[in-house]
């Protein structure tokens, strides 16, 4: 995963995500708190983050392990991490640390620690399970462990109706579900089969309804290309002036069925999956 490549996109992606944070973080809190509910999160555990980015779920579980408890934020970017040091200061939690790796080949301490969460991280990995074994061992004997990713790419009009715009100009984006990416492991029971083959325990896995908010399209849209990790970024730097206008203005037509009032809610899905060492 960690290649000279994907860790230049995500440091260059941190200012994206550094200014898009109230919207980031409007869309994902559900899914923190549902992470957390089904991998018994309580006072005084402690925590592992992978792929903790700005520092979700990593500050929400903070909270809730309390200052007797400790949580681990790792991340490629340090980029990402300085803004997620900054939201831990600023809440005066002094028991979150983070630090920069990859979980597919940093040292990962034997029994370490009572939980592991992963959001929106092993889809980028190119050995799902092999990088779930390791995590399995830096877990204690009972330990658990969630994780999530994506659902399909129809069960999330927010990236679904850029990419029928994308495609309506002639530009294919490659959403193959059984590569390293944002669609890997959408499938459902994906995540679970993985757990499952990495020798985790009392397996399940469900859906979680999301939220896209904004004030409108152009929000959104500004939102989308500014993020340059993600999917859209690097096609639409590609395009003269004339194609980008004409492709906002086709997803803005796109998400206009999802006003409400003078808002955007925009629908979003993914996948949790979650098990015991």
């Amino acid at each position: 995963m960690s290649d000279d490549r994907t860790i230049r996109e995500w440091q260059d992606a941190a200012a994206g995500w550094r200014r898009w944070e109230p919207m980031l973080g409007s869309v994902s809190w559900p899914l923190a708190l549902r992470m957390a509910a089904v991998a018994e999160v309580g006072p005084g555990q402690r925590v592992l983050d992978v792929g903790c980015g700005i520092g979700d779920p990593t500050l929400q579980v903070a909270v809730l392990v309390g200052p007797h408890g400790r949580v681990v934020g790792v991340d490629l970017s340090e980029a990402m991490l300085a803004t997620a040091r900054e939201r831990a200061a600023a809440l005066g939690l002094a028991h979150v640390e983070f630090m920069a790796g990859d979980v597919a080949t940093m040292p990962l301490a034997p029994s370490a620690f009572e939980v592991v969460l992963a959001r929106w991280s092993v889809n980028y990995l190119d050995d799902v399970v092999g990088a779930l074994v390791r995590l399995r061992d830096t877990l204690v004997p009972g330990g658990r462990i969630a994780v999530a990713a994506w659902a399909p790419p129809e069960a999330n009009p927010w990236l679904a109706v850029p990419l029928a715009a994308l495609r309506e100009i002639g530009i294919a984006v490659d959403v193959d579900a059984t590569r390293p990416g944002i669609f890997q492991c959408s499938a459902d029971g994906a995540l679970a089969r993985a757990l499952l083959r990495a020798g985790l325990q009392a397996v399940d896995q469900e859906r979680v309804r999301l939220s896209y908010f904004a004030r409108d399209a152009g929000e959104f849209w500004r939102m989308l290309t500014d993020v340059t990790a993600g999917p859209l970024a690097p096609l639409v730097a590609g395009l003269d002036a004339a194609r980008v206008d004409d492709l906002a203005h086709r997803v803005a037509r796109g998400l206009g069925a999802y006003r409400t009032g003078d808002v955007l809610r925009i629908p979003a899905q993914a996948q949790l999956a979650w098990g015991r060492a």
